[in-house]
């Protein structure tokens, strides 16, 4: 009996193998289901992995209780129909999605802690010291609330200009980026007493107290925050490590997803 020939395998190495694991170094991808081959029906694989990337970014993780903080307490004011209560958290429901939308627009990422202080001066200003009456309390809560803003002002500035040096390959001289940050310090504080003031003009409101001395003192104490990052900056650029500036600085930009293959095309 005459057997059918042995299959060739004298080929067989010229066909490349495939390397079914993936290449180290290399993240998974984000938003495919895990299971058979070519199975995109699924919607629990994507959605599962888009909450994993969702809760993956550190300001997500932050803004989530502080959210639903206030949401309860918008909540509690309309189920009593206290509806001048309910401005200021309503208006921080928004005010606390800043960040991350500020990270999609320019595609970069804060560190986490730049999250964190955000969200504590929202706390610490408008919801515990405007809602909560806290400025009534201790008027130089105040003071405090405005140094941590021109921190946050100096931060920004900081950010942005560690970003526009990296994307145009710029050298910026660290007297530019000192003055960059004192500068906008002192016009964020300034422009808020502007503002207040005409809150109390307007509005009939008392963020100023009718008061030149609380004016005065409160842009002083921004303005401090402010110098304080630019002093820190400074010493950092100069090459003496800053922990923080040096984690503002660090190139955060999102890496764009490659492009997705059509079929038949090379």
């Amino acid at each position: 009996m005459n057997l059918p020939p042995a299959p060739d395998s004298s080929g067989a190495a010229d066909l490349p193998e495939r390397n079914l694991t993936r290449p180290e170094g290399h993240a998974p991808l984000i938003g495919q289901p895990v299971g058979r081959e070519g199975d995109t029906d699924t919607v629990a694989g994507p959605f599962r992995s888009g909450l994993r990337s969702l809760l993956a970014v550190p300001g997500t993780v932050m803004l989530i209780p502080v959210e639903a903080m206030f949401l309860g307490f918008l909540g509690a004011a309309a189920m009593t129909n206290s509806w001048n209560e309910a401005v200021i958290p309503a208006l921080l429901i928004g005010a606390a999605l800043v960040p991350s939308r500020l990270e999609l627009a320019i595609e970069a990422r804060f560190p986490a802690w730049v999250h964190a202080c955000y969200l504590g001066f929202l706390l610490a200003g408008p919801f515990a010291g405007a809602r909560l009456r806290l400025y009534a309390f201790w008027p130089n809560w105040d003071k405090a609330v405005h140094l941590l803003s021109g921190v946050l002002v100096g931060c920004a500035v900081v950010f942005a200009l560690g970003i526009i040096s990296r994307r145009k390959r710029l050298d910026l001289p660290p007297f530019l980026v000192v003055a960059g940050v004192v500068t906008a310090g002192g016009f964020v504080a300034a422009a808020w007493e502007i503002a207040e003031f005409s809150s109390d003009l307007l509005l009939g409101t008392h963020s100023q107290n009718a008061s030149l001395p609380d004016t005065m003192t409160d842009i002083i104490w921004g303005l401090l925050g402010a110098i304080a990052v630019a002093v820190a900056a400074g010493i950092h650029l100069r090459g003496h490590t800053v922990a923080p500036v040096s984690s503002l600085l660090r190139n955060r930009d999102f890496v764009p997803a490659a492009p997705r293959r059509t079929p038949g095309r090379a």
